[in-house]
């Protein structure tokens, strides 16, 4: 899924004397016919506005315009900076950061008319708007033998990566309107220093109305191998001791998602382990064996089309990852090594605050990518600074449902796999509680500071921790060029020097 976010920061004066200012007078005769305005008292807002995955810390509108043309956006653009009033593009409406909350009472800029898609098979090229969707590209590229998967502008940390790369790695070019409102290109060719930018830090420069990829052919003819594992607490400490064997012998291959949660019913903790494999059941034996020796609760093995991994994914359980409106507390960090006694100890705190707090329903999850393709592409060459990481791990609160994994058994597990919650009254304990997992993980991680993929981002790390020291000169340089006045600076935002 695709994200673009947007700001300005206005001169309060001139807010002041806009903000009550009816939207619709004052846009709608500079855009064109097809384009739509909406007011918050509108009774068909929600339905028609693309709605926040997160209310966590989320931004406040006047209202929202749903441009048809790219001169639509360039005309918002010109006029919202012309009157001092911030804006915010929504492309899947998944951004998390705290930093997104500070925007309020702007202009929701609602992408959905950019939901195109164009594949050209034969060159092993994807054009898709800047509002698509995964969901509306993998049906398409399975059905004529392709594989791709990812969001792009943090970076594009998917499963896929040890063979494929970050999605960005994948990205040929982007069609972007920059903060004057005019149109360019981004490429290797053109624009090669803003192209540089947008991968890694995409969110800063503009709105992406388009974006070209290459894509690749299937793997082992579209087929992957789905491996769930299930284990009681009592072998928490084995599955951290399988990670961090991977941490030195993971194949290209194969992907491993590992999470903590609780059995709502019982209150035990539990571990899971899924598992992806991009070749033959046969091939994927030897590495999943481990797993099997640690002798699961449940467990299963099979193979299926790779574009339908997220049905099989957990004994098939249903996906809730685009569900809308949730409360999205995330902490995370990036690490380069699996310390076992920092993960056994994080596993026991989890418990004891599960028992404290019987209402939490929080998980702990840990995405261990393989890195072959993504190392291969040197650290200069894009904005992204986290290539050596070699887990991204995050903990956050999650809700229920009741998933039913055999006959015999019946368990409540998360929702999902990104988590959220919708008690307020949690807020306190949960976010004192995540705050200091993570700074323990972070004495372990292998990084000397604290490294954070943009994409899953809390907000309050600073910009050292999404960009690193090393290339934050470069992009307020990038800044002071595209940007000057700052106004795409709410997403984890980029300071001026």
């Amino acid at each position: 899924m695709v994200r673009f976010y947007l700001a300005f920061l206005a001169v309060i004066s001139v807010v002041a004397a806009t903000r009550n200012a009816n939207i619709k007078s004052l846009f709608a005769s500079s855009l064109s016919p097809d384009t739509e305005i909406f007011l918050p008292s509108d009774s068909n807002y929600s339905q028609s506005v693309t709605q926040r995955w997160d209310v966590f810390t989320e931004p406040t509108y006047l209202g929202a315009i749903k441009p048809a043309t790219d001169g639509d956006i360039q005309s918002i653009i010109r006029i919202a900076s012309r009157h001092g009033i911030p804006f915010l593009a929504t492309g899947g409406g998944h951004g998390t950061s705290s930093t997104l909350g500070r925007l309020q009472q702007g202009i929701d800029i609602d992408l959905g008319k950019f939901d195109s898609v164009n594949l050209d098979a034969d060159r092993n090229l994807l054009t898709v708007g800047g509002a698509t969707v995964f969901s509306q590209v993998i049906d398409l590229l399975y059905g004529v033998g392709k594989e791709f998967l990812g969001a792009t502008l943090g970076a594009g940390v998917s499963n896929l990566q040890g063979l494929r790369g970050l999605l960005i790695d994948s990205l040929v070019s982007v069609r972007l309107i920059t903060a004057s409102g005019t149109m360019v290109t981004a490429s290797e060719k053109e624009n090669a220093d803003l192209f540089w930018g947008i991968r890694g830090a995409g969110y800063s420069f503009g709105i992406v109305t388009s974006a070209t990829y290459k894509v690749y052919d299937a793997t082992n003819h579209g087929q992957v191998v789905n491996g769930d594992f299930l284990f009681p607490a009592s072998a928490n400490q084995s599955v951290w001791q399988f990670l961090q064997f991977c941490d030195a012998t993971l194949p290209a291959q194969l992907a491993l998602t590992a999470f903590v949660l609780p059995n709502a019913t019982t209150r035990e903790h539990l571990v899971a382990v899924y598992a992806i494999f991009y070749g033959t059941e046969a091939q994927a034996k030897p590495y999943l064996d481990p797993l099997a020796a640690i002798q699961p609760i449940l467990s299963n093995v099979s193979s299926v089309p790779w574009n339908k991994q997220l049905d099989a994914a957990f004994f098939g359980a249903t996906n809730g990852a685009c569900v809308r409106r949730n409360r999205v507390n995330i902490y995370s960090l990036a690490l380069r090594q699996t310390d076992v006694a920092t993960w056994t100890a994080h596993f026991d705190e989890l418990a004891e605050f599960y028992i404290k707090y019987p209402e939490y329903q929080g998980r702990f999850l840990a995405e261990r990518y393989p890195t072959q393709a993504v190392l291969a592409v040197p650290d200069h060459g894009t904005a992204y600074p986290h290539r050596q990481a070699k887990i991204q791990l995050y903990v956050s609160p999650s809700f229920i449902y009741i998933v039913y994994v055999s006959p015999a058994l019946t368990l409540q597990l998360p929702r999902n796999l990104e988590g959220w919650y919708t008690d307020s009254n949690l807020d306190s304990a949960a976010t004192a509680f995540l705050e200091s997992s993570r700074a323990k993980f972070q004495q372990t991680s292998g990084f000397d500071e604290l490294s954070v993929y943009t994409g899953y981002a809390h907000g309050d790390e600073g910009p050292v921790a999404w960009y690193s020291r090393g290339k934050l000169g470069r992009l307020a340089s990038l800044k002071q060029q595209w940007d000057p006045t700052q106004l795409f600076s709410w997403n984890n935002p980029i300071p001026r020097s």
